[in-house]
């Protein structure tokens, strides 16, 4: 165990042997302004019944997706989860295990893997999907590295209806890197043909899309993809896995790497995270991929088993040889979506996709005839749409909402200024007939009272 200092006399006998006087001393080196100069505000010592009745008061100060009726989106989304996928994802050999160093003491652990890959492959339509990494944003930071890598180049061209934290984390990637990073804007709720043939040129190693968009509206994907290919690009696309199952998979319309956040894929809301990244490609890139990937072979005995083919990671091989400084994967959420997807197979997958896209459609269109929130973008969607709210200041208006029993969607102002009235409105196949009216009732008071 490490040492620790019990008493005054410890920590005399420590900071005389690094040749320092005092504590004062010791933190010498930051600023004065930004130390802290009293004592800090801790209470005295609680039992442990009074302490857990203090956090538990604090904790219900939170309200979640399962306290109130749930329209927020923008990433995170509340799906129905299966008892099947809590119930395998709870054992103890695959909750409390990690990085599958040595094959031969993982076999279960790597074949979730594998059959998460070819879960992931199948439904994106790409040759070949890795281990997972943390989250779609990160995915989509390593898609364009990988990207820069295997063209040479260093433009990247992106659209302003890519989810805003997922352009942030790509900044912060970038950072240091000598990247140009072209954001193009999306006005109309969705990217610009013409606008996007200005951005792209010989320069540019990948455009990187969203479909659907963060507004929720569908992409011209198809068009897109042949303006990168035309200017020798690769052509990124991040999406949401449930719109698989019914829209056209990604490698059918010409994606070269596919990125999505797999949280809907039987993982809670959690508050924001952990999640999971997914990213898949064509089969000429996978040595470019971040992290690693489970593969199937036979022992010495001729039996079916499981080993890690390619591990890219900086703890595999040598350091200038790591394609990504990724350490571990969410391998628990990777097999809570290997489950989700074997448990309601592609007939279910299509179910849950088309009772989102026809319940967003009647919300939407309740919330413009009964709420007076008409749509901003007139554009196609799936399960996510952005409202103009009428009706006063949105921030209240949202907390009106949670006191009136819903989280009524996501404010964009945030992101985006000229959406300062924008409500990013999400309907899950969770959501029924009742929930749905309740909301456009309750925005049609909004609108009432706001014009008061």
């Amino acid at each position: 165990m490490p040492y620790i200092a019990n008493t005054l006399e410890d920590q005399r006998a420590m900071l005389e042997a690094i040749g320092i006087g005092s504590i004062d001393e010791l933190f010498s080196a930051i600023p004065s302004e930004l130390r802290l100069k009293r004592p800090l505000a801790i209470g005295p010592a609680l039992t442990e019944l009074e302490l857990t009745q203090r956090m538990t008061a604090l904790a219900k100060r939170n309200k979640s997706a399962g306290e109130k009726v749930c329209f927020l989106g923008g990433g995170s989304y509340d799906h129905f989860i299966p008892a099947v996928v809590d119930t395998i994802g709870s054992r103890g050999e695959f909750y409390t295990s990690y990085t599958p160093y040595q094959p031969e003491a993982s076999q279960g652990n790597l074949q979730v893997f594998f059959e998460y890959q070819t879960l992931i492959t199948a439904i994106t339509g790409m040759d070949v999907s890795n281990a997972s990494l943390y989250d779609g944003a990160s995915s989509a930071a390593e898609a364009v590295l990988m990207a820069v890598h295997a063209t040479g180049r260093r433009r990247i061209v992106t659209a302003a209806s890519v989810h805003p934290e997922y352009r942030q984390v790509l900044a912060t990637y970038s950072a240091d890197l000598d990247l140009d990073i072209v954001t193009v804007g999306t006005p109309e709720g969705v990217l610009g043909v013409a606008e996007l043939e200005a951005a792209v040129n010989e320069e540019t190693a990948c455009v990187l899309l969203q479909h659907p968009n963060f507004f929720g509206c569908l992409e011209a994907v198809e068009r897109i993809g042949e303006i990168a290919h035309a200017a020798g690009a690769l052509f990124v696309v991040a999406v949401d896995p449930i719109s698989l199952g019914l829209l056209k998979r990604p490698g059918d319309y010409g994606a070269d790497i596919v990125v999505a956040e797999g949280q809907s894929l039987g993982s809670p809301m959690a508050f924001g995270g952990p999640y999971l990244g997914i990213l898949a490609c064509r089969e000429k890139f996978v040595r470019r991929m971040p992290g690693r990937i489970a593969g199937e072979t036979v022992d010495r005995r001729g039996r079916r088993c499981w080993v890690l083919t390619l591990q890219t990671r900086e703890q595999h091989i040598r350091r200038e040889k790591a394609t990504s400084n990724i350490c571990t994967n969410q391998g628990l959420f990777a097999l809570r979506a290997t489950v989700y997807l074997a448990a309601l197979g592609p007939a279910g997958l299509r179910e849950v996709a088309e009772l989102c896209l026809q319940k967003s459609h009647y919300a939407a269109a309740q919330l413009e005839k009964r709420g007076g929130w008409p749509l901003r973008f007139d554009r196609p969607f799936f399960k996510e749409f952005v409202v103009k709210m009428t009706g006063g200041n949105i921030d209240r208006r949202i907390q009106e909402g949670v006191d009136a029993g819903y989280f009524i969607g996501v404010p964009l102002g945030k992101w985006y200024p000229e959406l300062s009235d924008g409500l990013l409105v999400t309907v899950t196949e969770k959501r029924t007939r009742e929930e749905i009216d309740g909301l456009a009732e309750l925005a049609g008071r909004m609108t009432k009272a706001g014009k008061k």
